[in-house]
């Protein structure tokens, strides 16, 4: 399944829409349950829109035992920029499994300011479904703010291969850009090989592959 989200698919913005982050996080910082070990998960995407030309989008987050939730993106809310994000995951359930994670960020580049948002994620039985929304505060005053979400639901058909349908939407200066698309992965291992099609049926169709990683840190014997 994806990962990051937590299952890893993680965030991908078209970089021709600035969708930047963040503000001020009103984090529920309340109990959760813990992990018995902590986590890093690598990232990258590769945009492919023609005529334009590819765009690569590397992302790295940590989660520690205690759920405590850090992420560093570079091209993500806009090309050149640089973004970090700070927060704590609350996760719970048992056949159905769930997990939000409210979160603040900094960018710096081409865009420039503050973000709030949230990762949500949850899996019952062979399905899943994550959502990602963010709303994002420019400090330079040429720079619009923005709203912007990532949805995506799917079935793992094996421990290989998982399909669904993804989503994206964007609200900026009074306009709302809705793109729908299909995603198939599969799955080897600490891999992951996402493959998103946005688009598909209308004449500025584009891809996204991505290549994600993730490894755990194991608690050393006492």
């Amino acid at each position: 399944m994806p990962s990051r989200k937590p299952f890893i698919v993680t965030n991908r913005i078209p970089l021709t829409i600035p969708v930047s982050v963040i503000g001020l996080l009103v984090a529920v910082f309340s109990a959760s349950d813990t992990h018995s070990q902590s986590k890093w998960v690598f990232e990258q995407y590769n945009y492919i829109r023609q005529p334009e030309a590819s765009a690569f989008v590397p992302m790295v987050h940590f989660q520690t035992k205690n759920n405590w939730y850090g992420e560093l993106r570079y091209n993500y809310e806009d090309a050149q920029t640089l973004s970090v994000f700070g927060g704590k995951t609350l996760n719970g359930g048992n056949s159905l499994k769930w997990s939000f994670t409210p979160m603040a960020g900094y960018s710096t580049g081409k865009f420039t300011g503050v973000s709030a948002g949230i990762n949500n994620e949850a899996e019952w039985k062979d399905f899943y479904f994550s959502a990602q929304s963010q709303y994002s505060m420019a400090t330079k005053k040429d720079i619009a703010n923005f709203f912007f979400n990532w949805s995506e639901a799917g079935y793992a058909f094996s421990d290989f291969f998982y399909s669904g349908i993804a989503m994206q939407y964007t609200r900026q200066q009074q306009k709302g850009y809705l793109e729908p698309g299909i995603v198939n992965g599969l799955c080897f291992r600490n891999f992951s090989l996402p493959f998103y099609v946005f688009n598909p049926l209308k004449g500025d169709c584009y891809f996204v592959l991505g290549l994600n990683y993730e490894y755990n840190l194991k608690k050393k014997p006492k």
